[in-house]
């Protein structure tokens, strides 16, 4: 009976959106990944797994704001997605088109 009571709860919760729920979700670690990268530091450290994010969207975001990878793009090819945390510098301007 404990299970019943428990789903006319969730009933009296109105409308739950799964779409509106995963969208807060992603915003709020892009907002994390926004906050890490536009520091003014000149060497970012990003720890994938903390921020639950793959590689290439930390890069593609990275890339965006003037970082480069330490290493370039081949230092992230031998690693896993999660395994390691990923450096950036920021670029000095040369080579910018």
């Amino acid at each position: 009976m404990r299970k019943f009571q428990s789903m006319a709860r969730l009933r009296d919760l109105g409308r739950l959106n799964p779409a509106r729920s995963y969208r807060d979700r992603h915003g709020r670690r892009a907002l994390a990944l926004a906050a890490l990268l536009d520091g003014d530091d000149d060497e970012v450290v990003v720890r994938p797994w903390d921020l639950r994010l793959p590689r290439t969207v930390i890069l593609a975001a990275a890339r965006s704001r003037g970082l480069e990878p330490v290493g370039g793009t081949r230092s992230l090819v031998p690693r896993g997605p999660w395994t390691d945390p990923v450096r950036f510098t920021r670029s000095s301007g040369e080579g910018v088109r």
